[in-house]
């Protein structure tokens, strides 16, 4: 069954690889976007993928992904679960006992990334 964008129900999805130069430790992944609208859907790659993730809208256990860097700057990262069958738009924080987003320094997020955890 083809996969629909959940932002405008188009079923032109197209398969894509991150480039090798990707600066986010997604470099070499494969991932979904909308031809039509050209949404960023998720990654289609096992990384991320836990049983024991929340489940999503989907009723699925979601993906564990980590915040883009943005403006360039080395900043820990926030870690976040969306849909891992990029069918629905879940997103959900993961959240410290004080309610604050869960950050990943850069050593741990590599670390994670060779584990292929995140």
């Amino acid at each position: 069954m083809p996969t629909i964008c959940y932002k405008c129900f188009s079923t032109s999805i197209q398969e894509h690889i991150t480039s090798r130069s990707n600066r986010n430790g997604n470099a070499g992944r494969p991932f979904l976007k909308c031809q039509s609208c050209t949404k960023f859907l998720g990654f289609t790659d096992e990384r991320g993928n836990c049983p024991d993730n929340p489940p999503c809208d989907c009723g699925e256990p979601s993906k564990t992904q980590l915040v883009g860097l943005g403006l360039g700057k080395r900043v820990p990262r926030g870690v976040f679960f969306v849909c891992r069958r990029a069918e629905c738009n879940y997103y959900a924080e993961l959240v410290n006992e004080e309610g604050d987003q869960v950050r990943a320094t850069e050593v741990v997020e590599e670390l994670l990334a060779g584990l292929r955890i995140f």
